[in-house]
């Protein structure tokens, strides 16, 4: 089944074909009665959106008289859950990026600490994420994610590159021999602002520190921007890409970037491996894999980043709380869940699982992060929203509006006002 691409929100109203068939008789799981419960929920994911369907109407038809009413927020997330925030309007189930971001939400999020049963069933690791200051797990994990460049084997093939560029002069050359059989090298999806944040995040990176010690150090003042390691080569990078790139890169979307990638249009873009359905419902014969990214001239420096990103809380205000953590519980942990993270957005899921994982970037990346060469993501550790609002700054970069030094120092900004 072909998946279904956002590229703009969606409002999904899932209901179980026995449900509508009822005419609304039957006592419901939760009060014992027939009235009718609407349970909302708000994610912020663009794939495995067929199969997030299976999963909600399987579990409408488990609970009669419940129907799960989803906002599939794949732009702007950030902004539109925090719109319904302020307008009083908190679903009962709510995805969010981890860390900072999420720590905004705590106030309304419900305490699973004493819910043992359910957090076992998590690998350790992946709850770091959903935790607050005290230790209390104030949400609960969705997938690992990993991100780099990505890149079309056959058109890797095909041009002769017989080796992963490690540095950013490999990085050039292989754009040249790309080139030189007619294939465009770049599909940047510069037009997306939180592509190009995220982007920058590879070039903040440390790896003697880590996640954990580049933001710890850019926090207390002991990094600035200006003297990390390899940010300089963001912009090196930039001009790369737009070099060998297409004509109008900002008019490139996520969407448009996947898509030339999987029909053998360009060979290189930015993303993660999040993007699996959407790849395979371009072109199910794609063969893409993980190109590490390399970020100076070291062949030691490249990246992939690691971390479970996204997380979801219930709200302990929730008129149906004992519903909601049952639905996060389920959507997480269920072998519907499973199915959805697994094969549905071929990704590996937090929960401890045996379940087959039907994604081949999920898979590659097992493997680094198996050798220990990945390292955690920092966009989600520093300030809320970074990444969102540095990419707009990337972008001005990329047309010419900014330069080198006032990119920095807008960064600079953004992460110590």
């Amino acid at each position: 089944m072909k998946k279904k691409l956002l590229s703009m929100m969606l409002v999904v109203s899932m209901m179980s074909g026995i449900l509508a068939g009822c005419g609304g008789g039957g006592e419901t799981a939760e009060t014992g009665t027939d009235e009718k419960i609407v349970l909302t929920v708000f994610d912020a994911h663009a794939y495995g959106l067929d199969e997030y369907a299976e999963m909600a109407a399987k579990f409408e038809e488990e609970h009669p008289g419940v129907t799960i009413e989803v906002q599939h927020a794949a732009n702007d997330s950030a902004a539109l859950l925090q719109s319904r925030v302020n307008a009083d309007d908190i679903p009962d189930v709510f995805a969010v990026e981890s860390g900072t971001n999420a720590q905004k939400y705590y106030e309304y999020a419900y305490n699973w600490n004493d819910d043992k049963d359910v957090l076992d069933l998590f690998q350790p690791d992946s709850l770091a994420g959903g935790t607050d200051k005290d230790g209390n797990v104030m949400s609960l994990p969705w997938t690992y994610e990993n991100a780099g460049l990505l890149y079309n084997k056959d058109l890797f093939e095909q041009a002769g590159i017989n080796e992963l560029p490690k540095t950013l002069d490999e990085l050039e050359a292989a754009c040249q021999k790309l080139e030189k059989i007619g294939v465009i090298p770049f599909a940047l999806a510069a037009k997306d602002a939180w592509v190009m944040g995220q982007l920058s995040t590879h070039f903040m990176m440390d790896k003697a520190l880590d996640a954990e010690g580049v933001t710890a150090g850019l926090t207390d003042g002991t990094l600035t921007f200006d003297k990390l390691k390899n940010f300089h080569n963001l912009f090196r990078f930039i001009d790369l890409a737009k070099k060998y790139g297409t004509d109008k890169p900002l008019e490139t979307d996520w969407e448009i970037s996947e898509n030339m990638l999987a029909n053998n249009q360009a060979a290189i873009i930015s993303m993660g491996d999040w993007c699996q359905s959407n790849l395979d419902s371009f072109n199910p014969d794609a063969n893409i894999g993980f190109l590490p990214f390399p970020v100076s001239d070291n062949p030691e420096d490249v990246t992939i980043l690691s971390s479970c990103n996204w997380t979801y809380i219930v709200n302990k205000n929730s008129k149906n709380l004992e519903l909601a953590k049952e639905y996060a519980e389920y959507i997480l942990t269920s072998e519907m869940g499973q199915y959805w993270m697994c094969e549905g957005v071929g990704a590996v899921p937090a929960v401890i699982t045996d379940h087959e994982i039907k994604g081949d970037l999920a898979n590659d990346a097992k493997a680094y992060v198996e050798n220990g060469e990945t390292n955690g993501w920092i966009h989600t550790k520093g300030p809320a929203g970074f990444s969102q609002s540095a990419g707009p700054y990337v972008q001005a970069y990329m047309t010419g509006d900014m330069n080198e030094d006032e990119v920095i120092q807008q960064f600079q900004t953004l992460w110590t006002p």
